[in-house]
């Protein structure tokens, strides 16, 4: 008799649990089926959202990502944090100064940083007159002008090179080509007289200062001694130098679309940021060669007009924050980008620009840095120029001696 309801209370027992189980199995499905229909709206959201964005957010001259990416750039960049002309900055990579100074280093950088219009080159630096900034007829200043008083035997020296050759975001003083007059007439005290001019240029990349050195060439202007410093801009907008057009082409191309300015009653559109992201439906390893072959291009039909004019010319690669820095996360000002071009163009520009006459790499040169190299997010420090000055220097020093 107790076996008998002992066993019939086992039975009820596995008979609950099994339809607890059923039960449960039957949660796991309907909780399964719900997820998948959710999953399924919002794939259908983000399908019309896409559309609709597509429209709204299609660039005729814009890059080839999906515009719902392009939305988030956007909006990511408009509330990124800009530090270029934070006066910490300046501070830090220059205790010894006072706050006012670096507050009107701070001040006069961001005022002048103008660009206008430039015949066959599409724009230029606006001239400026300040303290710290001086610009004037596409030149910034150097300081001291000359090592040595000018005379008939003076060694005209050009340099090239886009914002980091130019000095943004440091005084006139502190530039490369002004550090490298410095360290001449430190080292080459009875070296040959030398006057530099700083022919950089924000937004400039190599194909662009080929224009400009031909310029000078074919209006009377004659160096001695020509030096180019490039890399940041050639690898880093992408488009402009793929295809070979300066970096303000896109925005400027709204100039001559008559039903654009028609539709939006002549507001322009910025589109800057597309410069730095790949062609479309190019392979990135495809793009960097490219890249990498369209330099050395460059550096060939610059090495001729040399060559036509009797001029000697020397090429530096130089470092970037995105290449060989293992400080790149730790710096406290320059941009942390890990999606660009230069871990797969740098190391062809390196190993092809050893066949190269005059061609210097020197991008590695962040490799063991353990200060502050860098102002903001690219641009140098004034310590960071010195020593790519020196860099410089180490390399033409015969041809000043």
């Amino acid at each position: 008799m107790i076996n008998t309801l002992f066993c019939n209370h086992i039975q009820k027992l596995v008979s609950h649990k099994s339809q607890l189980s059923m039960a449960a199995v039957g949660k796991k499905k309907s909780w399964l089926k719900v997820l998948i229909f959710i999953f399924f709206q919002l794939l259908m959201v983000f399908i019309l959202l896409e559309i609709l964005l597509s429209v709204i957010y299609f660039q005729k001259y814009g890059n080839d990502s999906l515009a719902s990416i392009q939305l988030y750039k956007k909006i990511k960049n408009k509330f990124k944090s800009d530090n270029t002309y934070d006066i910490r900055n300046q501070q830090t990579v220059r205790p010894g100064s006072s706050l006012k100074i670096n507050a009107k280093i701070a001040a006069e950088v961001k005022e002048s940083n103008i660009e206008v219009y430039e015949p066959w080159l599409q724009f230029k630096t606006a001239d400026f007159k300040g303290q710290y900034v001086n610009i004037e007829g596409a030149l910034r200043k150097t300081a001291p002008d000359a090592s040595y008083t000018a005379s008939a035997d003076t060694v005209s020296i050009y340099f090239f090179g886009g914002s980091t050759l130019f000095g943004f975001n440091v005084a006139d003083g502190e530039t490369i080509p002004s550090q490298f007059v410095k360290l001449y007439k430190e080292k080459f005290a009875h070296g040959k007289s030398i006057k530099v001019f700083n022919y950089g240029m924000p937004f400039y990349y190599s194909y662009q200062e080929l224009m400009l050195l031909s310029n000078l060439l074919f209006t009377g202007y004659k160096p001695g001694l020509v030096i180019f410093l490039d890399g940041l801009n050639d690898f880093r907008f992408v488009k402009a130098s793929y295809y070979r057009q300066p970096f303000f082409s896109y925005i400027l191309r709204q100039v001559f679309d008559k039903e654009y300015l028609k539709a939006n009653k002549f507001h322009f559109k910025d589109t800057s940021e597309a410069m730095i992201e790949d062609p479309r439906g190019i392979r990135s390893e495809d793009v960097s060669a490219t890249l990498v072959q369209y330099y050395f291009q460059n550096i060939g039909n610059i090495q001729k007009m040399a060559d036509a004019y009797n001029v000697k010319a020397f090429y530096f690669c130089q470092p970037v924050p995105f290449y060989n820095y293992p400080g790149q996360d730790k710096d406290l000002f320059c941009d942390k980008d890990k999606n660009t071009k230069f871990n797969q163009a740098y190391p062809l520009v390196e190993k092809q620009g050893a066949a190269i006459k005059n061609f210097f790499f020197i991008g590695n040169m962040l490799q063991g840095e353990t200060g502050h190299p860098f102002v903001d997010g690219f641009h140098y420090s004034p310590d960071m120029n010195r020593k790519i000055a020196g860099a410089i220097l180490g390399a033409v020093k015969k041809e000043l001696e």
